[in-house]
């Protein structure tokens, strides 16, 4: 079948729903479908290989939702992408955050086939969204079939506009980063241990608390690092504030968008943090480090718990506490048997949210949708290990 992956978010612009989109095209193509994402221009060159990209007009970058996100504009965008709908002529569209104007709400207008939808964001309270309540559920309402995440993806958008949801996590390319080699890294020596952050430098995202825990660890230990990849609109200051004491410790390595080179970052550190203060409605950070086999450090977040089981793959401890986030990180650093427990059941689940698994399910929906039979496959077995 050909589906039509559209999203406002995609690359050059580094995240999450660009790396779902992306994998998701590559995989249904694995399952010989013809994937295509629809999304709108923007700054910078992408790199990463995936499906064939239309684009439509021009995104610019809107605060919210404590982070940055995007629209598009452009003159006749409707009419352009009508005329772009009618040439492809999709089996089936797929919809990447809908409630995002600008191109989901249009294509929602103005599909010529079934449309299914994912919800890759968190809404709790979220006062426009329930402005525009009625509007939104009227164009909603042509995406009969949809697909939350997480349960925290699932629960707000389900109480504002009830339909047919069924829950399809993201997903991680689990050879790649189980198969990785560590990187060569500049600067940090390879014996030292090493803690690594993944995300957007944005408020939301936690790091200024990480760096406050990692000064209680450097002080206490000598022998560790901090690994931090990404970038935005914090890069700057959070640089520039660095104590003289981290110095040569804390270690800025910027966006890394290939692929590749990410996964042996991940190889090359040995317990994972991710801070984020709330809105996350899943993590795709977390299940690429437990594909690494690294423990998962983070705070107790409703998106979080959706992934991270408490005392088995990772350890959650109370939003916002920096002293509580340096003790779950000291003690992975301090217990090498425990790094390799958590890491090891964490890779058992990550095995089983490779994204050949995911586009099976998400086919499923496709049919589903089109009215076709499902089609018989034998079910994936993965390892499962049990808490010690």
């Amino acid at each position: 079948m050909k589906v039509g992956l559209i999203s406002e978010f995609y690359y050059p612009l580094w995240g999450g729903v660009s790396e779902h989109i992306r994998s998701l095209g590559n995989a249904l193509a694995a399952r010989g479908h013809e994937a295509v994402v629809i999304t709108s221009r923007m700054r910078g060159e992408a790199t990463n290989a995936g499906p064939r990209v239309l684009r439509l007009g021009r995104s610019i970058p809107v605060r919210y939702n404590n982070s940055l996100s995007r629209f598009s504009v452009g003159w006749q965008l409707g009419r352009q992408l009508e005329a772009l709908l009618a040439a492809e002529d999709f089996d089936v569209l797929h919809l990447h955050s809908p409630l995002q104007p600008t191109l989901t709400l249009l294509a929602l207008a103005q599909a010529r086939c079934p449309v299914v939808a994912t919800f890759h964001s968190y809404y709790p309270r979220d006062l426009l969204v329930q402005s525009f309540r009625g509007p939104l559920g009227r164009r909603l309402a042509a995406a009969r079939l949809r697909i939350p995440v997480s349960r925290a993806a699932l629960r707000p958008v389900e109480r504002l506009f009830p339909g047919d949801y069924r829950i399809i996590p993201n997903g991680v390319d689990y050879a790649l980063f189980a198969g990785a080699r560590p990187a060569a890294l500049p600067g940090p020596d390879p014996e030292r241990l090493r803690v690594l952050f993944v995300g957007a430098m944005v408020r939301r995202k936690g790091l200024p608390l990480l760096l406050a825990s990692f000064a209680r660890l450097a002080a206490e230990r000598d022998g560790v690092d901090l690994l931090v990849v990404g970038d935005g609109p914090d890069r700057e200051r959070l640089e520039a504030a660095l104590p003289a004491a981290l110095a040569g410790r804390v270690h800025f390595l910027g966006a890394i968008t290939d692929r590749a080179r990410l996964a042996a970052v991940y190889a090359a550190a040995d317990v994972f943090c991710a801070p984020s203060l709330g809105r996350e409605s899943f993590g795709m950070v977390l299940v690429e480090a437990m594909a690494a086999g690294l423990p998962v450090v983070g705070f107790d977040i409703e998106g979080y718990r959706d992934v991270v089981s408490q005392g088995v793959d990772g350890l959650l401890v109370e939003p916002g506490n920096a002293e509580a986030l340096a003790g779950a990180l000291g003690y992975f650093l301090d217990h090498p048997e425990a790094r390799r427990r958590y890491g090891e059941r964490g890779r058992a689940k990550a095995a089983g949210l490779d994204w050949s698994e995911i586009a099976r399910r998400v086919e499923a929906v496709y049919r589903e949708a089109l009215g076709q039979p499902a089609v018989e496959e034998e079910e994936p077995r993965f390892a499962v290990v049990a808490a010690t």
